[in-house]
């Protein structure tokens, strides 16, 4: 199978550029040199483009071949982190300075406005947005002051908080979220930031929150442990792949043990990533 991806990697923990794997070539630099510390990388099947946040205001619609489609301005002090595509069509995006959602128009290029405040929520660690048109919500632990609840909300269609204690793990500490079928695939470091971090891919179902999967990231063969792992996407085969420091694992969510090593590459500190084949 030949295997294609883009991820992002952060300014503070790593270069701050846009990577591309390929099995052919390896990786590459990807995307305008202007997009200095991109976060959100996303990509609906039937696109032929990628969907790039910036924390500098703006969200990007780049082609495969790393060319800019579309530079779409967020009002200043946004600070968008993660994105999700919404079963409207709207394209949703998380704000990690203010804790709330915004819709911006794909269609249209353009921003639509705030979705919902995520109060108590101190930083968003990523969203999923059931059929139904609900929120899920990951709040995790700040990166610079530390604190803040470790859980997943549920917030309803108008954008009202519904329970705040959807998903309660004393284990998690979610760093990313994706919805896949009946559920919810969330990837934790626990204790956030600790030298021992307990790496792991946990799986909660959507109808209860309940916890009914975990996949250690803990020693993968050829690899060792998994540092810093953040977002996830899955490809058109069900495999699921994961950023983190230096490397993409991947994961056979269909096998308790289904951990491997995909790619390692030294200049990433992987915090989002979209398949393109």
């Amino acid at each position: 199978m030949h295997r294609a991806f883009v991820v992002s990697s952060a300014s503070g923990l790593g270069y701050g550029e846009l990577r591309r794997f390929d099995d052919s070539v390896g990786w590459t630099t990807f995307g305008p040199s202007e997009i200095k510390d991109p976060r959100g990388v996303r990509r609906r099947p039937q696109d032929r483009y990628l969907v790039i946040n910036e924390p500098s205001a703006a969200v990007w619609l780049l082609g495969f071949d790393g060319s800019a489609i579309a530079r779409i301005e967020v009002p200043s002090g946004l600070d968008p982190g993660g994105g999700v595509f919404g079963p409207d069509g709207m394209y949703y995006v998380g704000s990690r300075s203010q804790s709330s959602i915004h819709k911006v128009d794909l269609a249209t290029r353009r921003y639509c406005g705030q979705a919902l405040s995520l109060e108590g929520i101190l930083f968003p660690r990523g969203c999923a947005i059931l059929g139904d048109g609900r929120f899920v919500v990951a709040s995790g632990t700040h990166p610079a002051r530390g604190g803040g609840r470790r859980a997943l909300l549920l917030y309803n269609r108008e954008g009202a908080l519904e329970d705040d204690s959807f998903v309660v793990d004393p284990q998690l500490d979610p760093l990313d979220v994706v919805l896949r079928d009946d559920d919810l695939y969330v990837t934790s470091e626990f204790p956030f930031g600790a030298t021992d971090a307990a790496a792991t891919l946990r799986r909660y179902s959507v109808a209860t929150g309940s916890l009914n999967g975990v996949w250690s990231l803990q020693d993968i063969p050829t690899f060792g442990p998994v540092r810093k792992p953040r977002g996830i996407a899955f490809d058109e085969n069900g495999t699921l792949l994961i950023c983190a420091q230096s490397c993409v694992a991947a994961v056979n969510v269909g096998i308790a043990d289904g951990v491997a090593m995909v790619a390692v590459d030294e200049r990433l500190a992987g915090q989002s990533l979209a398949v393109v084949r």
